[in-house]
């Protein structure tokens, strides 16, 4: 089995490194914050990878500081 290094499409490198989300290829677990973790802390084999997430209501990469902000925009409140 392939390791990814990223789980994203090619457009959202950049997202991904900055989002501030990580996730383990193996299990699926994602988490956020403590970029200096090594391992996943559920598989403590396999090395986490970044993950852009992206808000579904204006399709925008949005990395964790700016997490709680966006969703309580007016953009948000209104749908």
């Amino acid at each position: 089995m392939t390791t990814l290094k990223l789980l994203r499409p090619d457009c959202l490198i950049k997202d991904a490194e900055r989002s501030g989300f990580f996730q383990c290829p193996e299990c699926g677990l994602i988490w956020f914050g403590n970029p200096d973790i090594k391992f996943c802390p559920n598989n403590h084999n396999s090395r986490p990878v970044p993950v852009a997430v992206l808000c579904r209501e204006c399709d925008k990469a949005i990395p964790i500081e700016h997490f709680a902000e966006h969703l309580q925009s007016r953009e948000h409140s209104l749908t």
